[in-house]
């Protein structure tokens, strides 16, 4: 795949097969999105994959954790709202794939269990946690994200999945129960990722972008 072919291909997967990931394809993906740029070369980033029965666990502690209402404690401070454009687009997100998945307005049940998915990682066989050192700046974050970008494009170049979810990063006192991340690290996001299943609704569906021309302003160009 070209570099237009990959960016195109990527898109968030939420249906995985069962088709375990292997450690080769993980270290491969890894190797890629190293070659990230970062802060004067400090590449900030840990990356910790969990698979098999941890990955599982993982998924049914975080599950249990969120439908009992325990208070979320977070590494990073997560958004509490957005201004008017990014509001809309979360918004109108939210809209666009249920129809797809054919979960009506009034149809609470099937909107609580699509929520409950996002913390099951959508049945993905492997997990990755995105860390960086605790006491930095936002640009740690940055060069993160930045890195968790050229996870998504590695996989996708290699014809699997993935999804970004904060949902896997609202409990990381479960996840390290699981994986011992240390306490001295960020835990920034989790990524599902996997095989997508092909015959999961919900990868058809893809997201809009805004308008180019609401996104970008050019001078003397």
């Amino acid at each position: 795949m070209d570099y237009q072919q990959v960016v195109d291909s990527r898109h968030s997967c939420r249906g995985f097969s069962d088709q375990p990931v292997t450690r080769h394809e993980v270290e491969q993906i890894a190797a890629l999105a190293a070659k990230a740029p970062s802060w004067g070369n400090t590449q900030p980033w840990k990356l910790y994959a969990v698979g098999g029965d941890k990955a599982k666990e993982i998924r049914r502690r975080l599950v249990e954790a969120m439908i009992s209402e325990r208070p979320q404690e977070p590494d990073i401070t997560m958004p509490m709202g957005f201004e008017e454009g990014m509001s809309a687009r979360y918004k109108d997100l939210g809209r666009s794939l249920f129809k797809v998945l054919g979960i009506a307005r009034e149809d609470a049940d099937k909107r609580s269990a699509h929520y409950v998915n996002n913390f099951s990682a959508f049945g993905a066989p492997c997990l990755l946690f995105v860390t960086v050192p605790k006491g930095q700046t936002s640009y740690a974050v940055f060069d993160a994200g930045a890195f968790t970008h050229g996870l998504c494009l590695a996989a996708a170049s290699l014809g699997l999945g993935t999804v970004i979810l904060a949902a896997l990063a609202r409990f990381p006192e479960e996840v390290r129960a699981v994986a011992p991340i240390p306490e001295d690290e960020d835990m920034v996001i989790g990524v599902a990722l996997g095989h997508p299943d092909p015959q999961a609704p919900a990868n058809t569906f893809r997201s809009v972008r805004q308008p180019l021309e609401e996104m970008l302003t050019t001078f003397d160009l």
